[in-house]
């Protein structure tokens, strides 16, 4: 069983969360109004947040530190399909101008699904009961 998230870090989690919620919310008024370009530039941040919490749950990075390029990595690995290969786009130098919303609203889709996924996992990590401990040092007791 994993230990318990500390509660500097439950803050930092919820805060990515909600800043990739506020991003999304964006994507989807730029669909609306026919942006798709702007879309994707809102959603990709949030998306990239999304990934980093899950990568944080997944290597408990409150526990070691890790380089930026072992981040990078992880987090490259983290990402959904669509989302990987607008990474790839955006380390060419392309930007997201010139895509309609009607492609675009797939990648927002599949973005707000990605986020929500990562908030269950951390819901559920923060819902697990802690194991329980015996006098100090020693294994935790079956009940």
């Amino acid at each position: 069983m994993t230990a318990p998230i500390p509660t500097r870090w439950v803050t930092q989690l919820r805060g990515q969360l909600s800043d990739a919620d506020r991003r999304l919310t964006l994507a989807e008024r730029r669909l609306a109004d026919g942006q798709g370009g702007r879309a994707l530039q809102e959603a990709y941040p949030g998306v990239m947040a999304a990934a980093l919490v899950r990568v944080w749950l997944a290597d408990e990075a409150w526990h070691r530190a890790r380089s930026l390029q072992e981040y990078t990595q992880m987090l490259a690995a983290e990402l959904p399909s669509g989302f990987a290969a607008l990474a790839e786009m955006k380390a060419d130098a392309q930007s997201f101008a010139g895509w309609r919303a009607e492609d675009a609203r797939p990648l927002v889709q599949e973005a707000g699904a990605f986020v929500a996924s990562v908030r269950d996992e951390l819901d559920r990590r923060l819902a697990a009961p802690l194991p329980l401990r015996g006098p100090a040092g020693t294994e935790p007791q079956s009940v």
